[in-house]
């Protein structure tokens, strides 16, 4: 069993599903600060790696339950906050966005928090530059593959030893956006992929889980519902 967070928002079915799936869950409430869509999702609010949280002070203040739950879960994660002021606007939205693969950090590192920049540099991590600001929105990872709809991100990846499948974007719904991302849909527990919705119901279905099967990963739709960018899962 694994403690997920995510967004407050996900549907009943979907939470339903991830219940009976022997997980608990802690549900991010919104950052006011940041826009409405992106508010409560795990993959903007907070930046996590290696049983380290990292978010705003801000934060903290307005959802001091949820990290006094986290502990009380899991007394060896660390959380840190920092003195960055979130807005609504970007890139100051996507400060704590960044994705984790490997040893490696991919990010706007024009903009990110200096946080997770003192993170890396403690860890050993490297930083790598993305001109796309949600690399952790845009991009489901697994092992040492990855799955995304964005060229510049998918081209930066394989530079760097990442096995990249594209897809097209679409398919996937982030109210009032045209569409999601599959990063944001999806999360990865264990060998399980879940997906917020049915998998089955993106157009490139066939090829998304082509590719997660082949490298020994489970794709598990978690309802019959469209597919929806919540902003991914955070396993503790």
């Amino acid at each position: 069993m694994k403690t997920l967070i995510v967004d407050n928002r996900i549907s009943e079915k979907c939470e339903r599903a991830l219940i009976k799936e022997g997980h608990s869950l802690i549900k991010l409430p919104k950052d006011p600060s940041l826009s409405e869509a992106v508010s409560a999702h795990p993959d903007t609010v907070l930046f996590y790696a290696n049983g380290e949280i990292i978010t705003t002070a801000d934060y903290c203040d307005a959802a001091a339950y949820v990290f006094s739950d986290i502990r009380e879960i899991n007394p060896k994660i660390k959380i840190s906050f920092t003195d960055d002021i979130r807005s609504d606007r970007y890139p100051d939205e996507c400060i704590m966005n960044a994705l984790v693969i490997g040893q490696m950090i991919f990010c706007k590192s024009d903009s990110i928090s200096d946080g997770i920049v003192d993170y890396a540099r403690r860890n050993g991590y490297k930083i790598i530059h993305t001109n796309q600001g949600y690399p952790a929105c845009s991009v489901l990872a697994f092992g040492n593959c990855a799955i995304t709809a964005d060229h510049g991100i998918a081209d930066i990846l394989r530079e760097n030893g990442i096995r990249v499948t594209l897809i097209s974007q679409g398919g996937i719904s982030l109210p009032p956006y045209e569409y999601g991302f599959i990063g944001g849909a999806s999360g990865v527990v264990g060998r399980r992929v879940y997906f917020f919705g049915d998998i089955g119901k993106h157009p490139d279905s066939e090829t998304l889980c082509q590719a997660i099967i082949s490298e020994g990963f489970i794709p598990f739709s978690l309802s019959d519902e469209e597919l929806r960018d919540f902003g991914g899962i955070i396993a503790l």
